[in-house]
């Protein structure tokens, strides 16, 4: 599989049961930005799925070597999960912060306020809007070209919550 491949695999916009819509109205959508939306689809489309044996390798071209190792490698082989996720996602592109001549630090706003696990309640959440971001590393990828990829993911950006936090909960009130 090569780069273009595995980035023509992700459902940008989501699946049936995993919608997902963009408002990329705040940030431009660079390279990097860009890079940090594919991450942020490979995590929630593989938490929306049993089986990931076809979706862990795609994380190869997402994540550094590192992470994937650490993260995603020990899953590969994951056929039963048994817990997938649904709903509709909601995200807005926030800001990008350059963190140094090859690091940037992409901030998203998620509205899961109908994201669920398959057995939960089907209830609207009431900490819909979360505030999450992804380091992002300028790197000679597998094929020999500098790409960016993700090296880091802050499920909940505590640091940047502040900054963000309230706009998004005022953003974050989606109906399906």
């Amino acid at each position: 599989m090569t780069y273009d491949e595995a980035y023509r695999a992700l459902p940008m916009d989501g699946t049936e049961k995993l919608p997902i819509r963009w408002d990329l109205s705040q940030v431009q959508d660079t390279d990097e930005v860009l890079a940090a939306r594919r991450s942020l689809v490979f995590l929630y489309w593989q938490g929306s799925q049993t089986d990931w044996t076809p979706i862990i390798p795609i994380g190869r071209f997402l994540y550094t070597d590192d992470l994937y190792q650490l993260v995603f490698a020990p899953f590969a082989d994951v056929t039963n999960n048994e817990d997938p996720a649904t709903g509709p996602l909601w995200v807005k592109t926030m800001g990008v912060e350059k963190v140094g001549a090859d690091r940037a630090t992409v901030t998203f706003c998620t509205d899961t306020g109908y994201w669920r696990r398959a057995g939960d309640e089907p209830q609207v959440r009431k900490d819909r809007a979360i505030v999450e971001s992804y380091e992002m590393h300028y790197v000679q990828a597998g094929d020999g070209e500098r790409r960016w990829l993700a090296d880091r993911h802050f499920a909940i950006d505590l640091k940047r919550g502040p900054k963000y936090g309230a706009e998004c909960t005022k953003w974050a009130r989606h109906q399906p």
